[in-house]
């Protein structure tokens, strides 16, 4: 199979190199992990099933949740890290009186959520059965160690600046001067995607911060989004999250974000409103302006691929969108459609 360089060091960027070398090719990993990179900063929410989609975008991300189960055993044969999964569902909070019910969900009235969860406040709600959440910590933690322990990966430390495409592979200028080149490049680097120059076409990815916090004390069994927040047990506390600011770069938190936080935390569930504070955090997503990620070969030059732009999904759609991109590396054909996911449709 072709080389790969890889620029990008998160949970995609991690996946995909797993990925290639499971289908028996060999890459190489440019990365150095900065300040903000959403990987580390997520809550880990498996929520495909929340939300307005397309039917294929759905698929998709349906497709993607299912592979999790699979996806961690295989990490865990290879590190011994056991990465903590919960899919026991999703409860999202709604108006008095409200219900929803699809093929997706089951509608909750007052006394079916207080049997489920009595620490929230009463009311109707939605649970979304075979949605959940992982660890991302400990996710990104196993992908590390994996790609450690994986022979045909090669770790370089650095940052793509620059890239210069052409019909039988791309050369990759870093930050600090140095030369690499691949048959096949794909481009992985999150929020920072845009920033790299020389590509054939814009890449339409910005930062937007999201804040978090958690909470001492885990009140809850299951992953609860409401109108303002959302809440993720974790150990002996519960995350809080989460904002949606268009600041750029700036990794800060400030004190008017988490205390809306806090304060929307304490209405779902009172019992967290005397809760310690235990820390607090800023990610940036990676978001295009239709919030779907860029998964497709650069129609120009097929030696680019794109893997970036999945914003608040990333997590959710790490092991297909990684298990699709080695097909393309590969030549084979992609396990699911990537029409939605073309680059092209921003031109």
């Amino acid at each position: 199979m072709t080389d790969a360089l890889i620029l990008g060091d998160g949970i995609i960027a991690l996946g995909t190199a797993l990925a290639i070398a499971r289908d028996g090719g060999t890459c190489r990993i440019l990365g150095r992990t900065v300040p903000g990179a959403a990987s580390a900063a997520s809550a880990g929410l498996l929520a495909p099933s929340i939300g307005v989609a397309d039917p294929a975008v759905r698929s998709f991300m349906l497709a993607s949740r299912d592979r999790y189960p699979d996806w961690i055993h295989w990490l865990a044969e290879r590190t011994g890290i056991e990465v903590s999964l919960n899919r026991s569902g999703i409860i999202e909070l709604g108006p008095h009186g409200q219900v929803k019910a699809s093929s997706l969900n089951t509608g909750l009235d007052v006394e079916a959520l207080r049997a489920l969860e009595p620490a929230i406040i009463p009311t109707n709600a939605t649970m979304y059965p075979d949605d959940g959440y992982v660890d991302n910590v400990q996710l990104l933690a196993a992908l590390r160690e994996a790609v450690r322990c994986e022979w045909s990966i090669e770790v370089v430390d650095g940052r793509a600046a620059v890239i210069e495409p052409a019909a039988d592979g791309c050369t990759v200028i870093t930050e600090d001067g140095r030369t690499q080149r691949g048959t096949i490049v794909i481009i992985a680097a999150g929020a920072w995607s845009a920033l790299i120059s020389g590509v054939p076409r814009p890449i339409p990815v910005e930062p937007v911060r999201g804040q978090m916090l958690q909470l001492r004390g885990c009140p809850l069994s299951h992953a609860v989004s409401s109108a303002d927040a959302y809440l993720v047990p974790r150990g002996e506390g519960t995350l809080v999250g989460s904002t949606l600011e268009k600041v750029g770069f700036d990794v800060s938190t400030t004190s008017a974000a988490l205390g809306h936080l806090r304060e929307a935390a304490s209405t779902a569930v009172p019992s967290l409103a005397k809760a310690e504070l235990q820390s607090s955090w800023a990610g940036l997503r990676p978001m295009t302006p239709d919030g779907l990620p860029l998964i497709s070969r650069d129609p120009e030059f097929a030696s680019l691929i794109y893997a970036c732009g999945h914003g608040k999904n990333g997590i959710l759609l790490a092991p297909l969108t990684a298990e699709c991109v080695a097909a393309l590396v590969g030549g084979a054909r992609p396990p699911m459609d990537l029409a939605s996911f073309a680059v092209e449709r921003f031109v």
